[in-house]
């Protein structure tokens, strides 16, 4: 019986001694050119890129409101308001404004709103002055008034505010 087990310390001693063998020379051992490496490298930054991109684009952008044609217009009543003004004589504007919306069918739901939006108006436009109102100051009106409008109007989306006349005296 003590030759079995001394037979079997032998075998299992010398395969210990070849796997160690064939570890330091290497087999076994798969070796990755560079190249190889570099190109896996770029393929997956290629894969990591276009998945951030649709999860951006998925995510974050109106697919309901980016196919639609923008055809719909509402008209806001001519508002007449006294700008700020140091001057004692002071200035008048005169503006008529249209709202560019997305479907039709919120065109009556809007016209609901029209007193409320009208009040938001003139108390904007009355703190106003005239060099609030020149050169790039008549885009940052715009975009607040549309931000105002779409704050009173919410969940009806509003494409822009297209001003019709808009005379200072």
């Amino acid at each position: 019986m003590t030759d079995k087990s001394e037979n079997a310390d032998q075998t299992s001693y010398t395969l210990k001694n070849e796997i160690e063998e064939l570890v330091e020379r290497g087999i076994g051992k798969k070796k990755v050119s560079s190249k190889v490496l570099l190109v896996n490298t770029i393929l997956f930054i290629i894969l990591l890129f276009c998945v951030g991109s649709w999860f951006i684009y998925d995510h974050f952008s109106d697919h309901n409101t980016t196919h639609r044609e923008i055809n719909c217009y509402v008209s806001i009543p001519e508002i007449v308001v006294n700008l700020r003004s140091v001057n004692p004589k002071g200035n008048i504007l005169r503006a008529t404004f249209n709202l560019q919306i997305y479907n039709k069918d919120d065109e009556e739901r809007i016209r609901n709103f029209i007193p409320i939006i009208l009040d938001q108006l003139l108390s904007y436009l009355r703190d106003q002055s005239i060099s609030d109102l020149e050169g790039p100051g008549l885009e940052r009106m715009r975009e607040a008034i549309l931000l105002r409008i779409s704050n009173i109007v919410r969940p009806i989306k509003i494409h822009r505010v297209i001003l019709k006349d808009f005379i200072i005296q």
